[in-house]
C-alpha cells in the first residue's frame, strides 16, 4: 500500500469535515506509523543479527564454566584464545552439508565463518584454562582467581 495515497486521502477527507475524529487522528496516528515498508532479509542476514554461537556462563563458587554451542562443527576449525584476561575470543567456520542448496525446503541453521568475543566473568591466566568438547558443546572451565580482597579504612 501506498503511504503517500493514504495521506493524500485522509487530507481529501480533512476538507469535508472540520472537526471530529478524522482531523485530530491524523495528527497523532500519521499514515507512516501503521504503513511501514519492511524490507525482506535473508534467512542469513537474520542469524548474523544474533550471537553465534550461543554461550551459557556458570559459577560454582570455585569455577567459571562457559558452554559454548558448536554441533555439527569439526572440532579442528573452532580456534579459541585468551584476548586479555577478560575476554575470550572463539573463531571458527561451519561447514554447509554437502547436499544441494536447491532442495532445501527449510534452512534455519548458520553456514560460514563466525567469530564472537566473549566477556569473562572474572579474569583468569590461559594456563588455567581447560577444553573439552562433548556432544557439541565445547566445555572451557576455568578457577576462580578469588583476587577479591576487602577494603580496610583506618579513621
Amino acid at each position: 500500500m501506498d503511504v503517500e495515497k493514504v495521506k493524500k486521502w485522509v487530507d481529501f477527507t480533512h476538507s469535508f469535515q472540520k472537526s471530529g475524529l478524522w482531523p485530530n487522528m491524523n495528527d497523532k496516528y500519521p499514515p507512516e506509523k501503521f504503513f511501514k515498508r519492511e524490507e525482506k532479509k535473508d534467512s542469513v542476514d537474520l542469524k548474523k543479527e544474533t550471537d553465534y554461537p550461543k554461550i551459557d556462563v556458570y559459577n560454582d563458587g570455585t569455577h567459571i564454566y562457559i558452554l559454548i554451542e558448536a554441533p555439527g562443527i569439526d572440532p579442528k576449525a573452532i580456534h579459541i584464545s585468551l584476548q586479555s584476561r577478560h575476554q575470550l575470543i572463539i573463531k571458527g567456520t561451519v561447514q554447509q552439508p554437502s547436499l544441494s542448496p536447491e532442495t532445501a525446503i527449510v534452512t534455519e541453521r548458520y553456514y560460514g565463518d563466525f567469530e564472537r568475543t566473549i566477556q569473562l566473568p572474572e579474569p583468569t591466566e590461559p594456563q588455567l584454562i581447560q577444553l573439552s568438547l562433548y556432544h557439541g558443546v565445547v566445555q572451557v572451565i576455568y578457577p576462580r582467581l578469588n583476587e577479591i580482597t576487602p577494603l580496610q579504612f583506618n579513621w
